[in-house]
């Protein structure tokens, strides 16, 4: 049986937040890419919003499966995260930033 994209994603996703050096603190989304699936698209928008922002993935750079990076948010709230697969699969996960 071939698990979704979603169900690998969420599994994978984990909204935190961190201090940064100057005392204050700076929010974040951690993605992980799914096992079996490398991503070319990253996007955030605020929870519900219309339109999502640019590809976090900069000049055509990728995610490899398994890896992680860091998406910073001006602040804690709903957001959404679209992924987008290389293999264009798309999919949008509503993610929480305390």
């Amino acid at each position: 049986m071939r698990r979704s994209l979603s169900m690998v994603v969420l599994l994978s996703l984990l909204a935190i937040f961190t201090l940064s050096s100057c005392g204050g603190v700076s929010h974040q989304i951690t993605v992980t890419a799914p096992q079996d699936a490398d991503l070319c698209g990253l996007y955030v928008s605020a929870g519900g919003a219309d339109a999502f922002g640019e590809n976090f993935l900069k000049d055509g750079a990728v995610l490899a499966a398994q890896a992680g990076t860091s998406i910073p948010v001006d602040a804690a709230g709903n957001y959404d995260l679209k992924l987008v697969t290389c293999d264009g699969r798309e999919e949008v996960v509503p993610i929480a930033v305390p």
